[in-house]
Order: structure tokens, then sequence, then C-alpha cells
């Protein structure tokens, strides 16, 4: 996979995360920082935006599969190790 192919799995492990969850959290912060991020190509900042939104609320399953794949991909293991954590529990 070259590196344009790798943002574009990243960015649709974010989206995956994100599509989880109702569209009326659009307004909290850390999900406008999220996009705001995603619209810099600052990806793994914009994880960290959806990992604080879900720390703060409840979030399926689902949430975290999607933000520990794009994690791995970005070589963070720290945050993969954290995320499955969470869907193990």
């Amino acid at each position: 996979m070259n590196q344009r192919e790798l943002w574009i799995s990243i960015e649709h492990d974010l989206a995956r995360a994100r599509q989880v969850l109702p569209d009326s959290v659009l307004t909290h912060e850390a999900i406008s920082q999220y996009h705001e991020f995603l619209g810099h190509n600052e990806l793994e900042l914009a994880c960290d935006a959806l990992e604080r939104y879900a720390n703060e609320h409840p979030v399926p399953n689902d949430f975290w599969i999607a933000l520990r794949d794009a994690a791995m991909k970005m070589n963070l293991s720290d945050h993969a190790a954290r995320y499955e954590k969470r869907i193990s529990n």
C-alpha cells in the first residue's frame, strides 16, 4: 500500500468511528476539532479528538474497533493498546 492509499485508509477508519456517533454530537468541541484536524490532514490529532469525546460519552464497540484500526495503521501502538482494552471490556 502506498502512502496515499494508507492515508485514505486511515481517514476511512476515522470516518467509521465518527459515523457510529449520533449527528447531535456535531456541536461538541471534540467533534468540531476532529473535523478541523481532518481537514488539515492531522490524522493523529483527529484520532485523539474522537478519543476525547468517547472518554466522556458512551460509544459502541464499533467506535473503538475503528479507532484501533486507524491507530495500528499510524503505528500508534500505545493508542491501539488503549483501544483494544476498551473493546475487550
